[in-house]
Protein backbone atom coordinates (compact mmCIF):
# COMPACT_ATOMS: atom_id res chain seq x y z
CA UNK A 1 0.00 0.00 0.00
CA UNK A 2 1.35 3.41 -0.91
CA UNK A 3 2.04 6.15 1.61
CA UNK A 4 -0.80 8.26 0.22
CA UNK A 5 -3.33 5.52 0.61
CA UNK A 6 -2.18 4.79 4.20
CA UNK A 7 -2.42 8.45 5.19
CA UNK A 8 -5.84 8.68 3.59
CA UNK A 9 -7.05 5.56 5.43
CA UNK A 10 -5.71 6.76 8.81
CA UNK A 11 -7.26 10.22 8.38
CA UNK A 12 -10.54 8.57 7.50
CA UNK A 13 -10.52 6.39 10.61
CA UNK A 14 -9.56 9.24 12.97
CA UNK A 15 -12.09 11.56 11.41
CA UNK A 16 -14.79 8.91 11.81
CA UNK A 17 -13.88 8.31 15.42
CA UNK A 18 -13.88 12.04 16.14
CA UNK A 19 -17.31 12.41 14.55
CA UNK A 20 -18.55 9.36 16.49
CA UNK A 21 -17.35 10.85 19.77
CA UNK A 22 -18.97 14.16 19.00
CA UNK A 23 -22.27 12.61 17.94
CA UNK A 24 -22.69 9.76 20.42
CA UNK A 25 -20.81 11.11 23.43
CA UNK A 26 -19.47 8.54 25.89
CA UNK A 27 -21.87 5.79 24.83
CA UNK A 28 -20.78 5.25 21.28
CA UNK A 29 -17.04 5.34 21.74
CA UNK A 30 -14.79 3.59 19.37
CA UNK A 31 -11.62 5.25 20.58
CA UNK A 32 -9.09 4.69 23.43
CA UNK A 33 -10.79 7.61 25.26
CA UNK A 34 -13.65 5.28 26.09
CA UNK A 35 -11.24 2.99 27.90
CA UNK A 36 -9.72 5.89 29.87
CA UNK A 37 -13.12 7.13 31.01
CA UNK A 38 -14.20 3.63 32.02
CA UNK A 39 -11.06 3.28 34.13
CA UNK A 40 -11.76 6.58 35.90
CA UNK A 41 -15.36 5.59 36.49
CA UNK A 42 -14.41 2.21 37.95
CA UNK A 43 -11.83 3.91 40.15
CA UNK A 44 -14.49 6.29 41.43
CA UNK A 45 -16.88 3.37 42.05
CA UNK A 46 -14.17 1.51 43.97
CA UNK A 47 -13.54 4.58 46.12
CA UNK A 48 -17.28 4.95 46.79
CA UNK A 49 -17.45 1.26 47.64
CA UNK A 50 -14.53 1.59 50.06
CA UNK A 51 -16.15 4.65 51.66
CA UNK A 52 -19.46 2.79 51.93
CA UNK A 53 -17.73 -0.19 53.52
CA UNK A 54 -15.91 2.13 55.92
CA UNK A 55 -19.19 3.87 56.82
CA UNK A 56 -20.87 0.53 57.29
CA UNK A 57 -18.11 -0.56 59.66
CA UNK A 58 -18.48 2.70 61.58
CA UNK A 59 -22.25 2.34 61.70
CA UNK A 60 -21.93 -1.27 62.83
CA UNK A 61 -19.42 -0.29 65.49
CA UNK A 62 -21.70 2.53 66.71
CA UNK A 63 -24.71 0.18 66.66
CA UNK A 64 -22.84 -2.41 68.75
CA UNK A 65 -21.72 0.36 71.13
CA UNK A 66 -25.31 1.60 71.52
CA UNK A 67 -26.51 -1.93 72.13
CA UNK A 68 -23.77 -2.47 74.71
CA UNK A 69 -24.64 0.83 76.46
CA UNK A 70 -28.36 -0.03 76.37
CA UNK A 71 -27.72 -3.46 77.85
CA UNK A 72 -25.52 -1.87 80.53
CA UNK A 73 -28.23 0.69 81.34
CA UNK A 74 -30.86 -2.05 81.47
CA UNK A 75 -28.59 -4.10 83.72
CA UNK A 76 -27.96 -1.14 86.04
CA UNK A 77 -31.68 -0.29 86.11
CA UNK A 78 -32.51 -3.90 86.91
CA UNK A 79 -29.90 -3.87 89.69
CA UNK A 80 -31.38 -0.66 91.14
CA UNK A 81 -34.89 -2.08 91.00
CA UNK A 82 -33.64 -5.28 92.59
CA UNK A 83 -31.93 -3.39 95.42
CA UNK A 84 -35.05 -1.29 95.96
CA UNK A 85 -37.21 -4.41 96.00
CA UNK A 86 -34.87 -6.10 98.49
CA UNK A 87 -34.88 -2.99 100.69
CA UNK A 88 -38.69 -2.76 100.60
CA UNK A 89 -39.04 -6.49 101.33
CA UNK A 90 -36.59 -6.33 104.22
CA UNK A 91 -38.41 -3.30 105.62
CA UNK A 92 -41.77 -5.07 105.29
CA UNK A 93 -40.52 -8.17 107.12
CA UNK A 94 -38.75 -6.05 109.75
CA UNK A 95 -41.90 -4.02 110.43
CA UNK A 96 -43.96 -7.19 110.72
CA UNK A 97 -41.50 -8.83 113.12
CA UNK A 98 -41.15 -5.60 115.08
CA UNK A 99 -44.93 -5.42 115.47
CA UNK A 100 -45.01 -8.96 116.82
CA UNK A 101 -42.26 -8.06 119.28
CA UNK A 102 -43.96 -4.85 120.38
CA UNK A 103 -47.35 -6.40 121.11
CA UNK A 104 -45.61 -8.93 123.35
CA UNK A 105 -43.87 -6.20 125.33
CA UNK A 106 -46.36 -3.32 125.66
CA UNK A 107 -45.75 -3.39 129.44
CA UNK A 108 -42.25 -1.94 128.94
CA UNK A 109 -43.65 1.49 128.12
CA UNK A 110 -45.62 3.33 130.81
CA UNK A 111 -46.19 6.84 132.17
CA UNK A 112 -44.21 8.59 134.91
CA UNK A 113 -45.51 8.72 138.45
CA UNK A 114 -48.15 11.45 138.79
CA UNK A 115 -47.33 14.14 141.34
CA UNK A 116 -50.74 15.38 142.45
CA UNK A 117 -49.36 17.85 145.01
CA UNK A 118 -47.34 19.53 142.28
CA UNK A 119 -50.41 19.72 140.07
CA UNK A 120 -52.37 21.22 142.96
CA UNK A 121 -49.82 24.04 143.26
CA UNK A 122 -50.15 25.08 139.62
CA UNK A 123 -51.54 28.56 139.08
CA UNK A 124 -54.61 29.24 137.01
CA UNK A 125 -54.11 30.54 133.46
CA UNK A 126 -53.57 34.30 133.32
CA UNK A 127 -56.63 36.24 132.20
CA UNK A 128 -56.66 37.25 128.54
CA UNK A 129 -58.81 40.26 127.70
CA UNK A 130 -61.47 40.17 124.99
CA UNK A 131 -61.12 42.00 121.70
CA UNK A 132 -63.75 44.53 122.76
CA UNK A 133 -61.92 45.27 125.99
CA UNK A 134 -58.74 46.01 124.04
CA UNK A 135 -60.32 47.69 121.00
CA UNK A 136 -58.80 51.11 121.76
CA UNK A 137 -55.28 49.70 122.34
CA UNK A 138 -55.50 47.45 119.28
CA UNK A 139 -56.70 50.38 117.14
CA UNK A 140 -53.76 52.50 118.29
CA UNK A 141 -51.32 49.64 117.71
CA UNK A 142 -52.71 49.07 114.19
CA UNK A 143 -52.56 52.78 113.25
CA UNK A 144 -49.03 53.13 114.66
CA UNK A 145 -47.95 50.12 112.65
CA UNK A 146 -49.40 51.54 109.40
CA UNK A 147 -47.85 54.97 110.09
CA UNK A 148 -44.44 53.38 110.64
CA UNK A 149 -44.75 51.44 107.40
CA UNK A 150 -45.67 54.64 105.53
CA UNK A 151 -42.72 56.56 106.97
CA UNK A 152 -40.31 53.75 106.17
CA UNK A 153 -41.65 53.51 102.62
CA UNK A 154 -41.16 57.24 102.07
CA UNK A 155 -37.59 57.07 103.36
CA UNK A 156 -36.75 54.19 101.04
CA UNK A 157 -38.29 55.92 97.99
CA UNK A 158 -36.14 59.07 97.67
CA UNK A 159 -36.31 60.73 94.24
CA UNK A 160 -33.45 62.28 92.21
CA UNK A 161 -32.87 66.02 91.65
CA UNK A 162 -34.82 65.76 88.39
CA UNK A 163 -37.99 66.10 90.46
CA UNK A 164 -37.09 69.75 91.17
CA UNK A 165 -37.58 70.60 87.48
CA UNK A 166 -40.18 68.16 86.14
CA UNK A 167 -41.71 66.91 89.38
CA UNK A 168 -45.08 68.42 88.49
CA UNK A 169 -45.32 66.05 85.54
CA UNK A 170 -45.22 62.93 87.78
CA UNK A 171 -48.90 62.09 87.23
CA UNK A 172 -50.38 58.91 85.75
CA UNK A 173 -51.62 60.62 82.55
CA UNK A 174 -47.99 61.42 81.56
CA UNK A 175 -46.87 57.79 81.81
CA UNK A 176 -46.52 57.49 78.02
CA UNK A 177 -44.17 60.50 77.90
CA UNK A 178 -41.74 59.03 80.42
CA UNK A 179 -42.07 55.58 78.89
CA UNK A 180 -41.15 56.93 75.44
CA UNK A 181 -38.35 59.30 76.44
CA UNK A 182 -36.96 56.91 79.01
CA UNK A 183 -36.25 54.34 76.30
CA UNK A 184 -32.55 53.86 75.45
CA UNK A 185 -33.22 53.66 71.71
CA UNK A 186 -35.26 56.88 71.76
CA UNK A 187 -32.46 58.65 73.63
CA UNK A 188 -29.88 57.41 71.10
CA UNK A 189 -31.98 58.50 68.13
CA UNK A 190 -32.71 61.97 69.52
CA UNK A 191 -29.07 62.33 70.55
CA UNK A 192 -27.99 61.57 66.97
CA UNK A 193 -30.46 64.10 65.57
CA UNK A 194 -29.21 66.75 68.03
CA UNK A 195 -25.60 66.00 67.10
CA UNK A 196 -26.43 66.44 63.43
CA UNK A 197 -28.22 69.70 64.22
CA UNK A 198 -25.21 70.88 66.21
CA UNK A 199 -22.76 70.10 63.40
CA UNK A 200 -25.05 71.59 60.76
CA UNK A 201 -25.40 74.79 62.80
CA UNK A 202 -21.64 75.12 63.18
CA UNK A 203 -21.32 75.07 59.41
CA UNK A 204 -23.78 77.96 59.02
CA UNK A 205 -23.17 81.68 59.13
CA UNK A 206 -24.80 84.37 61.19
CA UNK A 207 -27.80 83.66 63.46
CA UNK A 208 -28.16 79.95 62.62
CA UNK A 209 -24.54 79.29 63.63
CA UNK A 210 -25.50 79.92 67.25
CA UNK A 211 -29.24 79.15 67.26
CA UNK A 212 -29.10 75.58 65.97
CA UNK A 213 -26.37 74.36 68.40
CA UNK A 214 -28.16 75.94 71.36
CA UNK A 215 -31.53 74.40 70.39
CA UNK A 216 -29.90 71.00 69.78
CA UNK A 217 -28.18 71.10 73.18
CA UNK A 218 -31.39 72.18 74.95
CA UNK A 219 -33.43 69.41 73.27
CA UNK A 220 -30.85 66.75 74.17
CA UNK A 221 -30.60 67.97 77.80
CA UNK A 222 -34.41 67.96 78.05
CA UNK A 223 -34.64 64.40 76.76
CA UNK A 224 -31.82 63.35 79.09
CA UNK A 225 -33.68 64.96 81.99
CA UNK A 226 -36.82 63.01 81.13
CA UNK A 227 -34.66 59.86 80.88
CA UNK A 228 -33.61 60.22 84.52
CA UNK A 229 -37.07 61.40 85.44
CA UNK A 230 -38.56 58.14 84.12
CA UNK A 231 -37.10 56.24 87.08
CA UNK A 232 -38.46 58.87 89.46
CA UNK A 233 -41.82 58.66 87.75
CA UNK A 234 -42.05 54.89 88.35
CA UNK A 235 -40.94 55.36 91.96
CA UNK A 236 -43.47 58.15 92.52
CA UNK A 237 -46.39 56.23 90.99
CA UNK A 238 -45.49 52.99 92.81
CA UNK A 239 -45.05 54.93 96.05
CA UNK A 240 -48.48 56.52 95.75
CA UNK A 241 -50.09 53.15 94.97
CA UNK A 242 -48.35 51.51 97.92
CA UNK A 243 -49.31 54.38 100.22
CA UNK A 244 -52.94 54.04 99.14
CA UNK A 245 -52.79 50.30 99.82
CA UNK A 246 -51.43 50.91 103.32
CA UNK A 247 -54.08 53.51 104.07
CA UNK A 248 -56.83 51.21 102.82
CA UNK A 249 -55.45 48.30 104.89
CA UNK A 250 -56.09 49.98 108.25
CA UNK A 251 -59.59 48.59 108.71
CA UNK A 252 -58.60 45.12 107.48
CA UNK A 253 -55.58 44.95 109.79
CA UNK A 254 -57.70 46.17 112.68
CA UNK A 255 -60.25 43.40 112.11
CA UNK A 256 -57.50 40.78 111.86
CA UNK A 257 -55.89 41.96 115.11
CA UNK A 258 -59.26 42.03 116.88
CA UNK A 259 -60.01 38.51 115.63
CA UNK A 260 -56.62 37.26 116.82
CA UNK A 261 -57.19 38.78 120.25
CA UNK A 262 -60.66 37.21 120.48
CA UNK A 263 -59.23 33.80 119.56
CA UNK A 264 -56.62 34.20 122.30
CA UNK A 265 -59.40 35.01 124.79
CA UNK A 266 -61.40 31.94 123.71
CA UNK A 267 -58.29 29.78 124.11
CA UNK A 268 -57.91 31.21 127.61
CA UNK A 269 -61.51 30.19 128.39
CA UNK A 270 -60.76 26.62 127.22
CA UNK A 271 -57.55 26.51 129.25
CA UNK A 272 -59.39 27.86 132.27
CA UNK A 273 -62.11 25.21 131.94
CA UNK A 274 -59.47 22.46 131.65
CA UNK A 275 -57.63 23.88 134.65
CA UNK A 276 -60.77 23.98 136.79
CA UNK A 277 -61.68 20.46 135.72
CA UNK A 278 -58.18 19.25 136.50
CA UNK A 279 -58.20 21.00 139.91
CA UNK A 280 -61.47 19.25 140.78
CA UNK A 281 -59.83 15.94 139.88
CA UNK A 282 -56.62 16.79 141.77
CA UNK A 283 -58.45 17.76 144.94
CA UNK A 284 -60.69 14.70 144.65
CA UNK A 285 -57.74 12.32 144.27
CA UNK A 286 -55.84 13.90 147.16
CA UNK A 287 -58.99 13.63 149.30
CA UNK A 288 -59.38 9.95 148.18
CA UNK A 289 -62.71 10.45 146.44
CA UNK A 290 -63.35 7.31 144.29
CA UNK A 291 -65.37 9.30 141.77
CA UNK A 292 -62.34 11.52 141.19
CA UNK A 293 -60.34 8.38 140.32
CA UNK A 294 -62.77 7.70 137.50
CA UNK A 295 -62.51 11.30 136.29
CA UNK A 296 -58.70 11.09 136.42
CA UNK A 297 -58.61 7.89 134.35
CA UNK A 298 -60.91 9.44 131.74
CA UNK A 299 -59.13 12.83 131.74
CA UNK A 300 -55.53 11.57 131.42
CA UNK A 301 -56.48 8.46 129.39
CA UNK A 302 -53.40 6.31 130.09
CA UNK A 303 -54.75 3.39 128.02
CA UNK A 304 -54.92 5.26 124.72
CA UNK A 305 -52.14 3.26 123.03
CA UNK A 306 -53.90 -0.04 123.84
CA UNK A 307 -56.97 1.24 122.05
CA UNK A 308 -54.79 2.00 119.03
CA UNK A 309 -53.96 -1.70 118.78
CA UNK A 310 -57.70 -2.45 118.64
CA UNK A 311 -58.47 -3.39 122.25
CA UNK A 312 -61.11 -1.75 124.48
CA UNK A 313 -61.20 -1.04 128.22
CA UNK A 314 -63.87 -0.32 130.80
CA UNK A 315 -63.31 0.10 134.54
CA UNK A 316 -65.02 0.44 137.89
CA UNK A 317 -63.48 2.26 140.84
CA UNK A 318 -63.90 2.08 144.62
CA UNK A 319 -61.88 3.54 147.49
CA UNK A 320 -58.83 1.25 147.31
CA UNK A 321 -59.26 -0.86 144.21
CA UNK A 322 -59.86 -0.46 140.48
CA UNK A 323 -61.53 -3.27 138.52
CA UNK A 324 -60.84 -3.32 134.77
CA UNK A 325 -62.49 -5.28 131.99
CA UNK A 326 -60.01 -5.58 129.12
CA UNK A 327 -61.53 -6.62 125.77
CA UNK A 328 -58.64 -8.03 123.76
CA UNK A 329 -60.10 -8.38 120.23
CA UNK A 330 -57.35 -10.75 119.20
CA UNK A 331 -58.45 -10.87 115.56
CA UNK A 332 -57.67 -7.14 115.26
CA UNK A 333 -54.41 -7.18 117.21
CA UNK A 334 -52.51 -10.42 116.64
CA UNK A 335 -51.67 -11.23 112.99
CA UNK A 336 -52.36 -14.77 111.86
CA UNK A 337 -49.46 -14.88 109.41
CA UNK A 338 -45.68 -14.67 109.47
CA UNK A 339 -43.37 -13.18 106.83
CA UNK A 340 -39.86 -14.15 105.79
CA UNK A 341 -37.34 -13.27 103.09
CA UNK A 342 -36.66 -15.73 100.22
CA UNK A 343 -34.35 -15.76 97.20
CA UNK A 344 -31.80 -13.42 98.76
CA UNK A 345 -34.38 -10.76 99.47
CA UNK A 346 -36.28 -10.53 96.19
CA UNK A 347 -39.34 -12.34 97.53
CA UNK A 348 -41.43 -12.11 100.69
CA UNK A 349 -43.24 -15.26 101.65
CA UNK A 350 -46.28 -14.95 103.89
CA UNK A 351 -47.31 -18.10 105.68
CA UNK A 352 -49.96 -18.97 108.19
CA UNK A 353 -48.65 -18.81 111.74
CA UNK A 354 -48.63 -22.22 113.40
CA UNK A 355 -51.50 -22.32 115.84
CA UNK A 356 -49.14 -22.95 118.76
CA UNK A 357 -47.06 -19.87 117.86
CA UNK A 358 -50.19 -17.74 117.44
CA UNK A 359 -51.42 -18.85 120.86
CA UNK A 360 -48.08 -17.95 122.46
CA UNK A 361 -48.10 -14.44 120.96
CA UNK A 362 -51.73 -14.01 121.94
CA UNK A 363 -51.02 -15.06 125.55
CA UNK A 364 -48.00 -12.72 125.80
CA UNK A 365 -50.04 -9.81 124.44
CA UNK A 366 -52.86 -10.36 126.91
CA UNK A 367 -50.55 -10.70 129.91
CA UNK A 368 -48.35 -7.79 128.80
CA UNK A 369 -51.42 -5.56 128.56
CA UNK A 370 -52.54 -6.67 132.03
CA UNK A 371 -49.19 -5.55 133.43
CA UNK A 372 -49.34 -2.23 131.57
CA UNK A 373 -52.92 -1.50 132.68
CA UNK A 374 -52.03 -2.15 136.31
CA UNK A 375 -48.80 -0.12 136.11
CA UNK A 376 -50.55 2.85 134.49
CA UNK A 377 -53.23 2.90 137.19
CA UNK A 378 -50.64 2.74 139.98
CA UNK A 379 -48.58 5.50 138.32
CA UNK A 380 -51.64 7.72 137.96
CA UNK A 381 -53.37 6.96 141.28
CA UNK A 382 -50.84 6.53 144.12
CA UNK A 383 -53.71 6.10 146.61
CA UNK A 384 -54.83 2.87 144.85
CA UNK A 385 -52.93 -0.27 145.90
CA UNK A 386 -54.84 -3.02 144.11
CA UNK A 387 -56.05 -3.56 140.55
CA UNK A 388 -58.12 -6.45 139.24
CA UNK A 389 -57.99 -7.04 135.49
CA UNK A 390 -60.41 -9.36 133.71
CA UNK A 391 -59.21 -9.98 130.15
CA UNK A 392 -62.05 -10.85 127.78
CA UNK A 393 -61.55 -12.85 124.58
CA UNK A 394 -63.81 -14.21 121.89
CA UNK A 395 -64.39 -17.91 122.64
CA UNK A 396 -66.98 -20.35 121.40
CA UNK A 397 -69.76 -21.12 123.85
CA UNK A 398 -70.19 -24.89 123.59
CA UNK A 399 -73.79 -24.59 124.79
CA UNK A 400 -74.85 -22.21 121.98
CA UNK A 401 -72.19 -22.84 119.33
CA UNK A 402 -71.65 -19.07 119.07
CA UNK A 403 -68.53 -17.00 119.76
CA UNK A 404 -68.94 -14.79 122.83
CA UNK A 405 -66.75 -12.47 124.89
CA UNK A 406 -65.64 -14.56 127.88
CA UNK A 407 -63.00 -14.09 130.56
CA UNK A 408 -59.71 -15.74 129.59
CA UNK A 409 -57.51 -14.27 132.36
CA UNK A 410 -58.56 -12.82 135.70
CA UNK A 411 -55.76 -11.48 137.90
CA UNK A 412 -55.50 -9.43 141.07
CA UNK A 413 -52.41 -7.14 140.93
CA UNK A 414 -50.97 -5.68 144.14
CA UNK A 415 -48.85 -2.53 143.93
CA UNK A 416 -46.10 -3.84 146.21
CA UNK A 417 -45.60 -7.06 144.24
CA UNK A 418 -45.76 -5.30 140.88
CA UNK A 419 -43.08 -2.79 141.90
CA UNK A 420 -40.65 -5.64 142.57
CA UNK A 421 -40.80 -6.95 139.00
CA UNK A 422 -38.16 -6.16 136.37
CA UNK A 423 -40.32 -5.15 133.41
CA UNK A 424 -37.39 -5.22 130.97
CA UNK A 425 -36.51 -8.88 131.51
CA UNK A 426 -39.64 -10.70 132.65
CA UNK A 427 -41.81 -12.92 130.50
CA UNK A 428 -45.33 -11.44 130.69
CA UNK A 429 -47.10 -14.81 130.62
CA UNK A 430 -44.86 -16.28 133.32
CA UNK A 431 -45.21 -13.14 135.47
CA UNK A 432 -48.86 -13.96 136.22
CA UNK A 433 -47.63 -16.56 138.70
CA UNK A 434 -46.62 -13.69 141.01
CA UNK A 435 -50.26 -12.79 141.59
CA UNK A 436 -53.57 -14.38 142.42
CA UNK A 437 -54.96 -15.28 139.00
CA UNK A 438 -57.09 -17.61 136.94
CA UNK A 439 -55.88 -18.65 133.50
CA UNK A 440 -56.47 -21.89 131.59
CA UNK A 441 -54.06 -21.90 128.67
CA UNK A 442 -52.51 -24.68 126.59
CA UNK A 443 -50.01 -23.98 123.86
CA UNK A 444 -51.77 -26.07 121.22
CA UNK A 445 -55.34 -25.22 122.26
CA UNK A 446 -55.09 -21.62 123.45
CA UNK A 447 -57.25 -20.04 126.14
CA UNK A 448 -60.20 -21.69 127.81
CA UNK A 449 -62.85 -19.60 129.65
CA UNK A 450 -62.37 -18.94 133.38
CA UNK A 451 -64.54 -17.25 135.99
CA UNK A 452 -63.69 -13.79 137.32
CA UNK A 453 -61.95 -13.49 140.67
CA UNK A 454 -64.26 -12.25 143.37
CA UNK A 455 -64.04 -8.50 143.90
CA UNK A 456 -63.58 -7.57 147.55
Amino acid sequence: MSFGKSLKSELGRNTGKWVSNKVFGNTGWATPRRHVIEVEQRKKQREEAREYKHRQKEMERERRERERELKQMEKEQAEREKREMIRANEEEVHEHNNYLEVIQSVHKSYSDQMNWEELQSQEAPEYVQTAEELRQEISKFTNDYVDQEIEGLKRRSKLSLARLIIGNMYVPKNRWVFKTLGNEKALGFIGLVCMMGLLYGLMQEGFLKYFLPIISALVFLTVLLFKYGAKDFDKKINLEERLNELENSRSRLLEENLKEQQEAHEQYLRDKADYEKMMDIVNGVINKNPQAYTYALNFFNPFEDLKEYGSDISFEVNANKVSVDFYVHSEEVVPSTTKKILRKGVEVKEEQLPQSRFNEIYQDYVCSCILKISKEIFQLLPVVNEVQVNAKGSLMNSATGNFEEQTIVSVNIEREKLNKLNFDLLDPSDSMSNFEHRMDFKKNEGFKPVSDLQTA
